[in-house]
């Protein structure tokens, strides 16, 4: 065996940050907790801080979006601008893993759902990646 096989790292793909699947499924072959990894932690991770509603979490009243307050009002510039900036304001705090680009809203056609597309980068990475959360009025 040469020494550069014992120097050799074997995996490129290395796991930086992990979180428990949102439904704790257990791993087909395992039968532990199933756990997504990088990329996909931080989006599930901003998604669902999207949804949270403020003080829906025990003893952290501060966390979460807040969004349905805006999801009956009428979709002007002004909700748009809102939403945006309490999404912003959501990942800029809670979620230190993620460096943000960007966050548009946009309009359905039929005005009871509106688009959020949110762009961020990994701490660690200069990589884009986008994330389309879609917010519909339920009742």
């Amino acid at each position: 065996m040469a020494r550069a096989d014992n120097i050799t790292q074997l995996s490129t793909n290395v796991e930086q940050y992990s979180d428990f699947l949102n439904n704790f499924d257990r791993h087909p072959l395992t039968g532990t907790l199933g756990k997504t990894t990088n990329e996909a932690a931080v989006r599930q991770s901003i998604k669902n801080l999207i949804f949270t509603m403020r003080g829906e979490r025990l003893f952290q009243p501060l966390v979460g979006g807040d969004i349905t307050r805006y999801l009956f009002e009428p979709l002007t510039q002004l909700t748009a601008y809102n939403i945006s900036n309490s999404i912003r304001d959501t990942i800029k705090y809670n979620e230190k893993r993620a460096n943000l680009i960007n966050v548009a809203v946009y309009p359905t056609a039929d005005q009871n759902s509106v688009i959020v597309n949110v762009v961020f980068s990994l701490i660690n990475s200069n990589e884009p990646i986008t994330l389309d959360v879609v917010l519909r009025r339920v009742r």
